[in-house]
């Protein structure tokens, strides 16, 4: 009978991990990539500047930040994406600003370039909802 019941804790145990760990997965790919409306910043470079730092993603070689309300995010992976290779393609355009590390950056002084553009997403899903960013096209 303790055997049983140890088991079954067990179990629990692994399930709630489990589900936590896909809502976190959705509140980090929120917390990296949503930023709506976009942040007012004097240009895109100081705009990349501020928001990697901010976000604490300084020094990565890059991300990109979404500025769209979170539902349309959602949709993508709903009704309004299109599954390629096992990912989401949203079928409308974004307006989103892409950082990428200049070259010459350190560790100590991380630099950034930021472009504007206007593309389609292609996120992973898990549960209808997206939880990494995988491409603009």
């Amino acid at each position: 009978m303790s055997f049983k019941v140890c088991l079954l804790l067990s179990f629990l145990v692994a399930t709630a991990l489990f589900q936590g760990s896909e809502g976190t997965s959705y509140s980090d790919f929120l917390k990296r990539h949503l930023d709506n409306p976009k942040s007012d910043y004097q240009n895109d470079e100081t705009y990349c500047n501020l928001m990697m730092s901010r976000r604490n993603l300084n020094c990565q070689q890059g991300n990109t930040f979404i500025h769209a309300i979170e539902q349309q995010l959602v949709d993508i992976c709903n009704s309004t994406g299109k599954v390629l290779d096992g990912n989401q393609t949203s079928k409308t355009l974004f307006p989103i600003t892409v950082c990428t590390l200049q070259n010459g950056s350190n560790k100590l002084s991380c630099k950034y370039k930021g472009e504007t553009k206007i593309k389609k997403i292609r996120v992973t899903c898990q549960k209808g909802l997206p939880v990494h960013y995988i491409a603009h096209t």
